[in-house]
């Protein structure tokens, strides 16, 4: 047969496989007696300025990690607005929020501009019309002022304030029946000192000694618990007068029986 390209050939056709000359690796000697002594204490004062080396590594290295990470951290973020306030009351605000500027300003006729166009991009913002009817006032515009103040009266987050300012409109036309239906409206709402001493000026003036009675009270007992020791002083002198003059018709400044329940009741009732 005859040679099929191979170095060698084995019975079936098959090249038997190569030999593979793989170098010798000679066994290190193990050291004995003595040597392994000295070989035995040359690894540990190894070990011992090896753990030294990577303790100073890791302690040069440590401040590096601190840093990096304090300025991987972002900065705090602003609170998101409310989810609950749309694009429009955003921009509605915005618009407002330039008016309030321009108005500071001295920029009158750019401030009434912003503040429409905050009511006529969202007519629920009560703030722009509180400030746009005021704007008027102060223009001499006491007409227009009123029937802005009668649309901010709707909503509820302006009603208070733009009863009170209507109130005084009012008031200066003349029209004392309704300021004082107002005023009192606005107290029901919100029961702040000035808006209660001035419905109870209301009253004296009116010399209704009872209802101006009731009113100083509230006035003593607002200023009690904020704290307010002067307007304190002067809601109890203002009181001293009242009860005097109204001692005929305020059931507190009476004098009930001991077993007369029902005017013990009214009593208590009315010094509340």
């Amino acid at each position: 047969m005859g040679s099929m390209g191979f170095a060698s050939q084995s019975a079936t056709g098959v090249p038997p496989p190569q030999r593979r000359n793989w170098p010798r690796i000679s066994p290190r000697p193990v050291p004995r007696g003595p040597a392994l002594w000295a070989f035995g204490r040359s690894l540990r004062g190894f070990s011992t300025t090896a753990a030294i080396a990577l303790a100073a590594l890791l302690a040069l290295a440590e401040p590096r990690v601190a840093y990096a990470e304090s300025a991987a951290e972002p900065a705090p973020a602003r609170a998101p607005a409310p989810a609950s306030e749309g694009w429009s009351r955003r921009l509605a605000r915005s618009h407002f929020e330039r008016a309030l500027e321009l108005e500071a300003r001295g920029d009158v006729a750019q401030a009434l501009r912003e503040y429409t166009e905050a009511i006529a991009i969202d007519s629920t913002l009560g703030d722009a019309y509180v400030h746009l009817g005021a704007l008027r006032e102060r223009m001499g515009d006491a007409r227009e002022a009123e029937l802005v103040y009668s649309e901010a009266v709707r909503l509820g987050d302006s009603r208070a304030r733009a009863l009170l300012l209507r109130s005084h409109l009012q008031r200066a036309a003349g029209r004392v029946a309704q300021a004082v239906s107002d005023l009192e409206a606005s107290v029901e709402l919100d029961p702040n000192p000035d808006a209660l001493t001035e419905l109870a000026h209301h009253y004296v003036e009116a010399h209704a000694w009872s209802a101006a009675l009731a009113a100083y009270r509230r006035i003593a007992r607002s200023a009690l618990e904020s704290g307010d020791q002067a307007g304190l002083e002067r809601a109890r002198l203002e009181l001293r007068a009242l009860r005097v003059l109204a001692a005929e018709t305020d059931p507190s400044a009476q004098h009930a029986k001991k077993h007369d329940w029902i005017a013990r009741a009214l009593i208590s009732i009315a010094r509340r």
